[in-house]
């Protein structure tokens, strides 16, 4: 074998070496990068004003709101509907405000749209000319976070009213200046909340959302995101990261006998929820007990079903239904039993407490409201007690 031949067949070998480990190499730098990487988006998610939540593949054509790139992985605000690619996540965070969950008019005494750009919902159309938004294949076209509201981008300087109604859903959203003007009152008193709530509009029955994230194939977080865009995220609660009784203390905030309570969660969550409301009523909080409405999650609904919610959600109806059927739904009442079971001879065993709902086919005076769709509930007695709520139907 010639020289020659010699060094190409090692100019091959050296090739072949390349092209097998320059693959490899990557792999494992990018392998070790990814954890320190989500470390890092992880503690930056913790500190955000954002509902920051990253995914692998949007489930549509997105952009991201800085680069105005096409973007398959990175990171949107479930809160406000921005998106991200990985690489933009931390200047979107810095540049792009979020809702304000609570926040003062105007100095003019006005509440203005906040507009976000790109990624509009599908088959949303212009406040101005009425023609389908998002068409272009870009970052096109502007959406507001408050009432949803969509306007193209050569639209928008022309549009007659920057006014802000909160749209469709504003007898339901607490408005971030309703919640401004509470935290600046020197006396807390249900009365100084009624008057607040005159300039939230007549009707205004404000709804709260409390969902069991572990409830239903994971359904309650996407139920949670979804409820954060159309409403304020203040009225909307993870119950695996705040228990009921925190939740609702909200309650006490808003003007007496105003208040829904949504629950997205089976049997289980439901009670859980009425167990807190009867906790308020044991505090002296009967003013502030809301009604309660049920989305079922997941197995074991016999509750929801017997009041005409359905056996269990599945996403078959959109959440803007889901909110019209709360407004439309009615009232009826529900008595709540707790018996407790001792152990006779047996003193060192718990004893045992079963819960017992039931239903009454008309409102009966004394008892609670369960919204057939809706509930609330009352006080409790030693070994056997009789708890009246109001639920929704």
């Amino acid at each position: 074998m010639d020289g020659a031949t010699l060094l190409k067949n090692w100019t091959l070998l050296l090739w072949t070496t390349v092209a097998v480990l320059v693959p490899v190499l990557i792999t494992l730098w990018c392998s070790f990068q990814r954890p320190k990487r989500k470390v890092q988006l992880k503690d930056l998610f913790r500190k955000s004003k954002h509902g920051w939540h990253y995914t692998d593949l949007f489930n549509k054509p997105t952009y991201c709101c800085v680069c105005s790139q096409p973007i398959l992985q990175g990171a949107f605000c479930d809160c406000c509907g921005i998106c991200a690619d990985e690489q933009c996540i931390q200047r979107a965070d810095r540049i792009l405000s979020c809702k304000e969950i609570m926040t003062q008019r105007q100095t003019d005494g006005r509440f203005y749209h906040q507009w976000v750009r790109g990624n509009v919902p599908l088959a949303s159309y212009c406040a101005k000319c009425k023609q389908q938004c998002g068409t272009q294949p870009k970052l096109c076209d502007y959406r507001c976070v408050w009432c949803q509201t969509t306007v193209h981008d050569d639209c928008l300087s022309s549009l007659n009213d920057d006014l802000c109604d909160l749209g469709e859903f504003r007898s339901v959203i607490i408005p971030p200046y309703y919640l401004y003007q509470v935290n600046k009152l020197r006396r807390r008193h249900p009365d100084e909340y009624s008057k607040l709530a005159a300039g939230c509009g007549s009707g205004w029955t404000p709804v709260l959302v409390l969902a069991n994230t572990r409830s239903g194939n994971n359904m309650g977080e996407v139920l949670l995101g979804e409820f954060r865009t159309l409403l304020n995220p203040m009225q909307v609660f993870d119950l695996s990261e705040l228990p009921p009784s925190k939740a609702l203390q909200l309650c006490t905030l808003l003007p007496p006998g105003s208040v829904h309570v949504l629950v997205c969660g089976g049997d289980g969550t439901v009670g859980w929820v009425l167990d807190a409301i009867d906790t308020m009523k044991l505090k002296g909080q009967d003013q502030f007990i809301p009604l309660v409405t049920i989305l079922p999650l997941g197995t074991g609904n016999d509750l929801a079903n017997s009041l005409g919610w359905g056996a269990g959600y599945a996403g078959e109806i959109p959440v803007e239904q889901v909110l019209r059927n709360v407004l439309e739904a009615e009232v009826v009442k529900m008595d709540r039993w707790k018996v407790q079971v001792v152990s006779k001879g047996n003193y060192f065993r718990k004893p045992k407490v079963s819960t017992y709902n039931i239903l009454y086919d008309r409102p009966a005076g004394g008892s609670q409201a369960i919204i057939k769709k809706r509930i609330q509930s009352s006080g409790e007695c030693y070994k056997q007690s009789c708890l009246d709520t109001n639920v929704l139907h």
